[in-house]
């Protein structure tokens, strides 16, 4: 085997690649200042060595087979005297700042043959390239591509549990965009109360929808929230409307909130509401029975008045006046047996738009599944449960404490039947950690059954309003007040 020539050294060092220089024993007989930087090793450490013995393959993996196949591509190489290019390798060298560790490599690797005058091999010329930050870049490029689908399904899951709470949520709620007032949302109870569809509805002006309010006093209020930017509470507002065939008269309860893109301009309104036309017309008819009965009270004590010189006359009329207020009487107490059943069955849409609107603090929760996992939870219900909330967790797990009230009991029975769950004032036992022990609590709740399309089961949406400091005010003026008539007597 011929030697390397002495003045050929200086020339092979200074090669603008990364070189290395191998007898057919694969002893290293010269390396380019390129190759010993990129492989951080030095040329005496280098020159002389059978190349495998310089270069190991990574004892700490396994997996590794760099030796194994950069054997094979030059022993093609002296075997055929033609060049042989290997695929993407993975090659670790070893890290001379610490001794019997190793840096992660990637290469692209060409074995060459050098041949005499008869054809033989007599050097092989080992080219490498590192394209290691082309490879961590393009793994890099993977792992953020995974991350973002999982944060895309993610989103998409909190997209759709939002949706359900729109479709299902047991009060109406509608967005309209632009100064005209389109609509852009409208879920099934909204529609239901304008008497139109949902396909009838959506993107369509609101004024244009229903044309028989305008006038009535909702054009000024809409522009006045979309202008200004600030809300706008309503209660009891009376509106003609067409629906059902025939022209109504109802009564709402409703806020106006203003839409804001990210960078706060106003684009749209959003309407939450719930029709009380029942409470409304009751209350009135109560006052009609009132004031029919204070008017007859008066006529009596008029009567009484004009009539004492006549004690016959007075006798006969005071008769008939006391018969006729019987008369009303009984129809003031079927009046207010009516309205109180009226008033009963408005009660649930009354207490869900006072925590809709903000009057009291809401706490709102979908629980999906018969164990009555959490799916989606807002700050208010967090708060409630004293920060223990926890997206995949059971009621059970977050309120230990209220397994024996009743409350999960409650669930089950939502869950197997299908039937909302209403309570009033209902008291529990809830854990606070600012004194690290359960504190007795008021509460108004709803339990109401999300049923998908096919109208299946699918979990209930929890309404909560904490009215402790309500109950606890009318306990201590009942108190007062039973003071206070004892020291009347």
């Amino acid at each position: 085997m011929p030697a390397v020539s002495s003045d050929l050294l200086p020339v092979f060092s200074a090669l603008p690649g990364a070189y290395l220089l191998l007898s057919p024993d694969l002893l290293i007989e010269a390396a380019s200042d390129t190759y010993l930087a990129a492989t951080l090793t030095q040329r005496a450490n280098l020159l002389g060595k059978f190349v495998f013995d310089v270069f190991p393959d990574n004892p700490q993996a396994p997996e590794a087979h760099a030796v194994r196949n950069l054997k094979a591509s030059m022993a093609q190489v002296l075997a055929t005297g033609q060049p042989h290019q290997l695929t993407l390798q993975p090659y670790d060298l070893p890290d001379p700042a610490r001794p019997g560790q190793f840096v992660a490599r990637y290469w692209q690797t060409t074995n060459a043959p050098v041949l005499d005058e008869q054809g033989r091999v007599v050097h092989l010329i080992h080219s490498v390239i590192d394209v290691t930050a082309q490879v961590q870049a393009a793994d890099e490029l993977r792992a953020s591509q995974v991350r973002e689908q999982a944060a895309h399904a993610e989103a998409e899951h909190q997209r759709g549990e939002l949706q359900r709470i729109f479709e299902q949520a047991p009060v109406a709620i509608a967005a309209y965009r632009g100064p005209n007032y389109v609509i852009e949302l409208a879920n099934p109870l909204v529609c239901a109360l304008w008497g139109r569809t949902q396909a009838q509805a959506l993107g369509t002006p609101l004024f244009e929808l229903l044309p028989e309010i305008v006038g009535q006093g909702y054009e000024q209020l809409l522009d006045q929230v979309r202008s200004t930017g600030e809300p706008h509470v309503a209660k009891e507002m009376p509106s003609t409307i067409d629906r059902h065939g025939r022209r109504d008269t109802v009564y709402w309860n409703f806020v106006y909130l203003p839409l804001r893109e990210d960078d706060g301009h106003i684009t749209g309104v959003m309407v939450v509401a719930t029709e009380v036309s029942e409470q409304v017309q009751a209350r009135q008819q109560i006052q009609d029975l009132n004031d029919q009965l204070a008017a007859a009270n008066q006529a009596l004590h008029t009567s009484n008045e004009e009539l004492l010189t006549n004690q016959e006359e007075v006798l006969l009329v005071q008769q008939l006046l006391e018969t006729r207020v019987a008369e009303r009487t009984e129809q003031l107490e079927t009046a207010l047996a009516e309205a109180e059943q009226q008033r009963t069955n408005v009660a649930q849409q009354q207490r869900l738009l006072n925590q809709i609107l903000g009057q009291v603090p809401a706490s709102i929760a979908t629980l999906t599944g018969p164990e009555h996992r959490y799916s989606f939870f807002n700050d208010h219900y967090q708060d409630l449960s004293g920060g223990r909330t926890q997206l995949g967790q059971t009621v059970a797990e977050v309120f230990p404490e209220v397994v024996g009230q009743g409350f999960v009991g409650l669930l089950d029975q939502v869950y197997t039947t299908g039937v909302p769950f209403q309570g009033r004032e209902t008291p529990a036992q809830l854990f606070d950690p600012a004194t690290g022990r359960p504190e007795p609590r008021y509460v108004d709740f709803i339990y109401q059954p999300m049923l998908s399309e096919q109208n299946e089961m699918q979990g209930i949406l929890a309404f909560i309003i904490d009215v402790t400091d309500r109950v606890l005010a009318r306990q201590q003026a009942e108190s007062l007040q039973a003071q206070l008539s004892a020291t009347q007597r």
